[in-house]
This record gives C-alpha cells, sequence and structure tokens, in this order.
C-alpha cells in the first residue's frame, strides 16, 4: 500500500509539473505603465478547443504504469468530452466564467479607468483560458479540482504588447474545494462553482501583478 501511494504522488507531481508547461510572464514598464491609464477589454475570451480531464472513468489504472503515457493517455478522452457538453447544455461556459471574473476583478482592482465602448482608441487587455477542465488532486481519490490556466495581455493602439500576465491551479495546492465526480456529472452548478472560483483566484493573482 505505501508503495501505491508513493506512486500515486509521483504520478500528481508529474500531472502537475505536464500542466504547469512553460508560460512567460512580462512585467508592465515604469514608462508604459505612467501613459496608460485607459484601457478597454476585448470581449471576446479565446479558449483551447479541447477539455483537459484526468479522473474516474479516464483510465486511472495507467497512472501505476509509465507516468508519461499515463499522462498521455487520460487527458481528453470520453468522460471529459461529456462533462463539457453536460456543462454547456446548461449553459456554464469556461470562457463567460473567465470573462465575467476578470472585468470584476479589474473595476475593484481601481489600477486602470475601463472603458465599455470596444470602439474606443485605447490600449486593449486580451484574455485567454490556454487550459481548462478538471483532475483528482491524487491517485486515489473520487473527486475532482478544477484546472484553469489563464492568459492575459495588455496590447496598446499601436498592436505592441506591453504586458503579459499567466497563472493556473493545478491538482496539488488547489484553492478550490474538490467536489465528487458523480456529484458534477449531474449538478453544472458545481460545475461552475468549481470554475468560477478557480478563475477568481487566478485573475487576483494576475491583476496584482498589473
Amino acid at each position: 500500500m505505501k508503495r501505491l501511494y508513493n506512486a500515486s504522488i509521483l504520478f500528481v507531481l508529474a500531472l502537475s509539473i505536464f500542466l504547469s508547461g512553460c508560460a512567460t510572464n512580462q512585467k508592465l514598464s515604469d514608462v508604459d505603465r505612467k501613459r496608460i491609464d485607459v484601457v478597454k477589454v476585448n470581449d471576446k475570451v479565446e479558449k483551447v478547443p479541447q477539455m483537459f480531464y484526468f479522473g474516474p472513468g479516464a483510465a486511472i489504472g495507467l497512472m501505476f504504469g509509465a507516468i508519461g503515457g499515463a499522462i498521455a493517455g487520460a487527458a481528453n478522452i470520453g468522460p471529459g468530452e461529456e462533462l463539457l457538453a453536460f456543462a454547456e447544455k446548461n449553459g456554464v461556459r469556461i470562457e463567460e466564467i473567465v470573462s465575467q471574473e476578470f472585468n470584476e476583478a479589474l473595476r475593484k482592482s481601481g489600477k486602470v479607468k475601463i472603458v465599455d465602448s470596444q470602439g474606443t482608441k485605447a490600449a486593449t487587455i486580451n484574455v485567454s483560458v490556454t487550459q481548462f477542465g478538471f483532475s483528482v488532486p491524487h491517485g486515489f481519490s473520487s473527486i475532482l479540482v478544477p484546472i484553469v490556466s489563464i492568459k492575459c495581455e495588455l496590447i496598446d493602439v499601436d498592436g505592441k504588447v506591453l504586458w503579459i500576465g499567466n497563472d493556473r491551479v493545478l491538482p496539488l495546492g488547489n484553492p478550490v474545494e474538490g467536489i465528487p465526480a458523480d456529484e458534477m456529472r449531474q449538478n453544472a452548478k458545481a460545475i461552475e462553482s468549481a470554475w468560477r472560483g478557480a478563475s477568481k483566484h487566478i485573475v487576483t493573482n494576475i491583476i496584482n501583478e498589473l
């Protein structure tokens, strides 16, 4: 049992490293900070086409084999696609959640003045969801925690990228309380709550660095 537990921990560590990828941040220079006082936020939040899923029904038995093969084989398969279809059928969309949470957090921060008109000539913040889905927090779990990664870019009126902010939540140390997989398959509000909690945490971190 101890060997299985250790293997589970190693697997989740490897999964977290795999999910973390390589995201580059770019700080806003003091010069640009002084000249950019008004921004607009792009209404359209882009997202990756596939949802990541590693949980019940996703060949968890593979985790005790080759870790690399388990990660490759467990992501984006049937159960995840079904969960995403269920969520979207009930009006739960990660891009809308991220848009709402980012706009609210940016307004509350008071760091810049926001104009609502998309036709206004002003610097633009583009927001994208570079990864989203669900994973078990460890190999022996039947609960799911949200996997979300968000990227923000501030672009001036000439198209120059002035600032890039990235942040994410992973299986280990996830700030959102896990939800049983069976409950999530039957309750779209649980999916929304998990993604919203993760998105709120992420955008707060990103805006703090703006």
